[in-house]
Formats: structure tokens, sequence, C-alpha cells
């Protein structure tokens, strides 16, 4: 495979780091890598989509996503629209034979999500969803080190994503607000995030107990006001499958909170823990540990653990948000290379946790447990 060409739906935040990531892979994976084109990028509005392409590197811009998902001249097609037309978008890229990167949570709907795994798997095509902390070495490490039976029997899960940038009745209204084209608020942006990091190293979440907040009944529009009908703050109680318990919260209300991604694994031998703030550390316990000087140890992140290995080498020298997106990328463009279409984080692993998602709203509305469909 000598090129790959790529398009890109919607011109927002997102667009930065997936563009950056593509523009610096091949340098990081030489020589391996195919040699990137980053051919088309579309939004609804041609001045942000004609800024965005010549600030990002792309080569044109245009206003209709159809000339990404049919051009004959993109293999590659990325969405990072709002949740609501994640759909649409997608099954039209696979009806023209293109693989497709989506950004999360994989729909606004639990059936839609679903709906997208099943023409993902007719398509035959790569299909990737960009749950970019699951793929960060220190969380693959944390995978190697249960799979390798260092924490024995997994029996809890405590996890949160905490940020703060929405704790402003200022933020004006936007589609994250909108339950109708987000599907939740925070339970669904940033829960989506943890909870899939809670089912990828503990396994399916069986049911759900949860509870919500929205702090802000409003937000300010150009032309007024408008009410806002999804959560600032959710916390979950799940169970899953394997038995284990344990807990998932979210906000982007939460004061002081930064990008607080954090979670605790308890097992019947150890106990690891990770924070997204100290990104490049993870702190393990072991039962194995003589008594008289047991306790967590710090673990420094570098090229020896999963998915760090192309960056820089050595133990703590440090990775960041950057890197992250180079990782999703890769994983997708190596998939493509060896035509793997189950690669992973893919749609029927998120398809999971648009379920969660969907249960975790209908137990809060009902204050009962729910049970997790799929």
């Amino acid at each position: 495979m000598q090129r790959l060409r790529f398009g890109i739906v919607g011109s927002g935040y997102m667009a930065k780091t997936h563009s950056l990531a593509l523009r610096n892979i091949e340098g990081f994976l030489w020589p391996k890598m195919p040699r990137i084109e980053m051919v088309r990028l579309a939004d609804i509005d041609l001045d942000l989509a004609e800024d965005s392409a010549r600030r990002w590197g792309w080569r044109e811009a245009t206003t209709d996503w159809k000339a990404v998902t049919r051009g004959d001249d993109i293999d590659v097609v990325v969405i990072i629209t709002p949740n609501d037309s994640h759909e649409e978008i997608a099954l039209d890229a696979f009806a023209n034979g293109k693989h497709v990167f989506c950004e999360k949570p994989l729909a606004n709907t639990a059936a839609a999500a679903h709906r997208m795994a099943e023409a993902a798997g007719r398509s035959g095509k790569v299909n990737i969803v960009n749950f970019v902390y699951r793929c960060w070495p220190a969380v693959q490490f944390a995978r190697k080190l249960i799979e390798d039976g260092e924490l024995g029997e997994l029996r809890h899960f405590e996890g949160h994503f905490f940020q703060d940038y929405a704790n402003d009745a200022g933020l004006p209204h936007a589609w994250r607000f909108d339950k109708e084209r987000a599907g939740a608020g925070a339970g669904g942006d940033l829960g989506s995030h943890i909870s899939d990091i809670a089912v990828f190293l503990l396994g399916p979440i069986g049911r759900v107990a949860a509870n919500t907040r929205t702090y802000f009944s409003e937000r300010a529009t150009a032309t007024g006001a408008a009410n806002v009908t999804v959560d600032d703050m959710t916390t979950t109680l799940v169970e899953f499958r394997s038995g284990a318990t344990g807990s998932v919260h979210s906000s982007w209300a939460a004061t002081g909170h930064k990008s607080d991604l954090a979670f605790t694994i308890i097992g019947s031998k150890g106990s690891l823990s990770f924070s997204w703030e100290r990104n490049n550390e993870i702190h393990l316990y072991t039962e194995a540990q003589r008594k008289d000087r047991s306790g967590f140890r710090r673990i420094m992140i570098g090229g020896i653990h999963p998915e760090a290995e192309p960056f820089w080498y050595a133990q703590g020298q440090g990775l960041g948000y950057g890197e992250a997106f180079v990782i999703t990328a890769r994983r997708l463009i190596e998939a493509i290379q060896k035509n793997d279409t189950t690669a992973s984080p893919n749609f029927a692993e998120a398809a999971h946790i648009n379920a969660v998602i969907e249960a975790t709203v209908k137990a809060a509305a009902t204050r009962n447990w729910q049970e997790v469909e799929g």
C-alpha cells in the first residue's frame, strides 16, 4: 500500500488533534507507513472549512460532506461532527467503500449505534472509534498487568472523568447541551471514555443504577436562551457481567478538575491506579510484596510499555495528548494495511458503550437498576 487518502467531516476543535496526528504519523512510524494524503475537509460553514483546511494542511475544503464519503479520491473518512449526524455519514461512507474513523460516542442513541455496528460488519471495511484514552500506554499496560494475573480476580472498578469548563453560567448553548443531538450530557460525552476503559479492563457491563444533575437549566444563544436538556453530572453504580462491582462518574462542571480521568482497580492479589493528569505513570500494589515494605509503587511509562515505543523511549520523558491521537491513527492505518476489520476499538465495542449510556439515562429517570442491552 503506497498511500492512504483521508477526508474529514467537521472542522471543530477535534480537527486540530486529528490533523496534527495525520501530519506527523509517518515520521514516528517510518518506514512502515504509507504516504498519508489529507485530501478534503467538509463543514457546513464554508469560511470555517476553508480556514481549517489551510491551517491544518488539508488540500481543499467543501460544504458537502458527501464529497468526502463519495469521493473517488478518498480511502478513509474521519467523522468529528455532532453525535446525531454520525450514523448518516458513516453509513454513506461504508456504502461507498470507505474505511471509517469516528469520534465517540458512536451515536446519539443505542439503536443508531447498533445500526452503525451492523453496517460496519457488512461493509468489510476497517472501523475505529476514537476512544483515545483506552489506547493510552498506561491503560494498555494496566490491561497487560491484569492479563498477567498481577491483580488476581478482579473485584471492583472505581473511575471518573471530571472537567470544570462547563461550570460557567456564561458558557453559550451548543449541541452538547441538547439531548436530541447529543444523546446525553457529561454522562455520554466524558462518561463514554471512562465507561469504555472500565469495559476494556473488566469486561462488559450488565446493569447500572444512576443519578444525574443539571446545574444550569438554560444557556444563552445568539437570540436569547435555550433549555439545557442533558446532565452536567452523572453518578453511576455498575455491575459487570463477570460479577465485579464498580462506579463510573462524570461531570463537565466539577470545580477544580481540569482533565481528571482516573480509575482504581481492586483485585484479590493486588490493585492499580491511574490518573490522566499524571498520565506518564501508573501505581501498582501486589500482595507478593514483603509486608514490612508493601504499598503502591510508581511505574514510569516509557518505550518499553505498550503503544509508547514509537515516541520517546526513556521512561519518564513524557508523552501527551497529541501523541494519544497518533496512537489511534496508527491503529487505524495498521488495521487497513492488514485488512483487519476487527481492530479495536471498533464500532461493535462502541455500540456496547452506547447501550451503557442509554441504560444509565433510563436508570436515572426511573431510580431503578437497568439492564444493559447488547
